[in-house]
């Protein structure tokens, strides 16, 4: 499903601060009507569940957006099911890294365990390799994000020699122009949906903005970075946006999640980039340079010392790819681990009538 009727987003990422984790933003009582969080182990078919449910809901015409896994893209970590005159289902994984518990359960949240399709005196046979390989893959993480820390410090320097140069009263006037022919909306939103992730297996990047925004005959502007300027001018659009009470998806960059690296608006179809963009074909777009917006005299002062931080903070950030793609041996052992362990002719059974229970109501 990749059509106008499915949207993707990530809805975590692992960052310069440890996992980061926005379902406290996307999953909220303002957005769904009833959340399903779903508990089970490695390899129990936690995101096929998913998938199945939204397959079932797409094809009685609900909009998908679905969240894939900030480390496994192919995998999800929950769907919002959305249809005008019905109510608005959340599915997610609510194991860890991303603990969710209900708040009010049964009269909001339900908890469907995935557990109880496993063979546990089996996984007990299992459990000194089991162990074995969690503490593995938990340290090839902590190797992760302690070089992402690094990286995140290694952008706070670049950040602060760049800080004189900043034309900040240019880059609000270009934010004024970006968004000078959107109305003013009723009230300010700011939803989390993430372009990017650094998973187990590289770098990700989803282009849901730019198609959706093509689709509906909207405008794809591109902003070429200079340096980490065009940060400050996303920064100054969402500070826009809340003044002008704008509705607005924010993509935040994974692994500095203090910083957005898009910004979609629903209302209108603008989408706004900073980076790994992809066009679709005639697409309305328009590339924006950001060099005029550093004093020039400046940049020539610190431009070594920004070079050399930048240069850190990509060695860095490849060290930790590097940690996650080994945390990935040990999960997908783990995996194999558990899916061996399960009855999925059950799971799928079970699958099924949910499916026709729930969007019977």
């Amino acid at each position: 499903m990749t059509d106008y009727q499915t949207r993707r987003f990530f809805a975590a990422s692992n960052s310069c601060r440890g996992f980061c984790n926005y379902y406290g933003d996307i999953f909220t009582d303002e957005r769904t009507d009833r959340l399903y969080i779903i508990k089970g182990g490695p390899g129990t078919g936690k995101s096929h569940f998913m998938k199945e449910v939204a397959r079932y809901a797409y094809t009685r015409g609900y909009r998908i957006t679905e969240y894939a896994c900030s480390s496994d893209p192919h995998s999800l970590d929950g769907i919002l099911l959305s249809k005008v005159g019905a109510p608005t289902w959340g599915l997610l994984d609510g194991t860890a890294p991303h603990v969710r518990e209900p708040a009010l359960p049964g009269a909001k949240e339900e908890i469907i365990n995935l557990g109880a399709f496993w063979d546990g005196n089996r996984l007990a046979g299992q459990r000194a390799v089991i162990r074995s390989l969690g503490e593995a893959k938990a340290a090839a993480y902590g190797r992760a994000y302690a070089y992402l820390a690094a990286c995140g410090e290694a952008d706070r320097v670049a950040d602060s020699f760049l800080a004189g140069g900043v034309r900040e009263d240019k880059i609000r006037a270009l934010a004024g122009r970006i968004l000078r022919d959107q109305p003013c909306g009723k009230a300010f939103s700011a939803v989390p949906a993430l372009r990017r992730a650094v998973s187990m297996t590289g770098t990700c990047c989803l282009h849901t903005f730019e198609a959706e925004a093509h689709a509906a005959g909207g405008t794809i502007l591109c902003l070429t970075d200079y340096y980490g300027i065009g940060y400050c001018v996303m920064a100054a659009l969402l500070a826009l946006s809340k003044e002008k009470s704008l509705s607005v998806l924010v993509s935040y960059d994974p692994v500095f999640p203090h910083k957005i690296d898009g910004l979609y608006y629903p209302d209108t179809n603008l989408c706004v980039l900073l980076g790994h963009a992809e066009l679709p074909e005639n697409a309305a777009s328009r590339i924006i340079s950001l060099r005029r917006y550093v004093d020039p005299e400046a940049l020539r002062a610190v431009r070594g010392e920004l070079r050399h931080a930048g240069g850190m903070r990509d060695y860095l950030a490849e060290s930790a790819l590097h940690e996650l793609s080994a945390a990935a041996k040990y999960h997908f052992e783990l995996e194999k681990i558990y899916a061996a362990a399960m009855d999925f002719r059950a799971k799928e059974a079970f699958t099924q009538s949910f499916c026709e229970e729930l969007f019977w109501k």
